[in-house]
């Protein structure tokens, strides 16, 4: 069976719209949803997530990921 890694991007600031990985959707943000069906999908090893801001770690911090 393979071993597959997830590695979410996401950056801190933003050209267009301005803190869009905070973004609520459904009560989610934007970041929140790419964690929620990476670990739905159950095929990830790990799931890491690459980002500079603080307030973006914080809000996955309850999933457990690697950041």
């Amino acid at each position: 069976m393979f071993k597959f890694v997830a590695l979410i991007p996401a950056r801190k600031g933003s050209k267009g719209i301005k803190n869009k990985n905070l973004k609520k959707i459904n009560g989610y943000s934007l970041v929140e949803l790419a964690v929620r069906v990476a670990i739905k999908s159950k095929i990830f090893k790990k799931i890491i997530l690459s980002t500079g801001s603080n307030t973006i770690i914080k809000s996955v911090s309850k999933y457990g990921i690697i950041t």
